[in-house]
């Protein structure tokens, strides 16, 4: 297969903690904020906090393993350079030198997955002040290490608080299949996308947000458009009875 990955397999990359994990994540909300989405690397490297003169040296590093993560699991092609060493950044960015500059710029198709997947959700942000935390408020643009759509902690908490931490759609439960480890772990899916309603807004926690497994949120994100719950809850059940 060729290198360039489609915006579901970007949405499925996303959604798999056994690849993407939470450096991951934190890099690529980093870029998505800046305006374009697109940034100096040793921008990049400076706000995530590396220090040094190639801030955007352990970026390369970090990148590296993320793109042959998805190597293993998927089947692409990793661009070879001319020291037959793998050039992995192009998996997920656009870039060019500017001046004694490089740009990274992430490609339209994992653009897309992030607005789509709200992959924010599962990243637990800094402490909110008291006055944010008056109202659970999506989608603010607040700073912490870079400018971002931020979810609210409370929000998701509280949405675990009513529902409890088995999947909605397929009944998983993380505790009972992998013991403590698995214990208060679940996925929660926004019903309606962060970036179709584009501003502020009071969320409710009950009937905004909902917890599905990894597996059914990927699912829930397969198609063109966005499944509902009771439909890709249909279908699992459909599926089950067919077996």
């Amino acid at each position: 297969m060729e290198k360039d990955l489609t915006h579901e397999q970007f949405i499925e990359i996303l959604l798999d903690p056994e690849i993407t994990k939470d450096k991951d994540i934190t890099l690529l909300r980093c870029i998505y904020s800046f305006k374009d989405h697109k940034a100096y690397a040793s921008q990049v490297g400076k706000q995530l906090g590396y220090p040094g003169k190639r801030p955007h040296s352990p970026l390369n590093l970090e990148i590296g393993h993320y793109a042959k993560r998805i190597a293993k699991k998927h089947d692409i092609n990793l661009s070879m350079r001319e020291n037959k060493k793998y050039k992995c950044w192009d998996l997920f960015f656009e870039g060019w030198m500017e001046g004694r500059f490089f740009v990274w710029k992430l490609k339209p198709n994992l653009v897309s997955a992030i607005k789509e997947t709200s992959i924010y959700v599962d990243v637990e942000p800094t402490e909110i002040s008291d006055k944010e935390a008056k109202k659970l408020i999506e989608g603010a643009k607040r700073s912490i290490t870079v400018n971002a759509y931020e979810r609210n902690l409370r929000a998701r908490k509280q949405c675990i608080k009513h529902y409890g931490t088995k999947c909605l759609v397929c009944n998983f439960d993380f505790f009972k299949e992998y013991g403590q480890i698995g214990k208060d772990y679940i996925q929660v899916h926004h019903l309606v996308p962060i970036h179709e309603i584009g501003e502020e807004y009071e969320v409710d926690p009950i009937k905004d947000l909902v917890p599905i497994c990894p597996n059914c949120h990927v699912m829930v994100h397969k198609g063109k458009n966005t499944l509902t719950v009771n439909d890709l809850r249909q279908q699992y059940m459909d599926a089950q009875a067919n077996k």
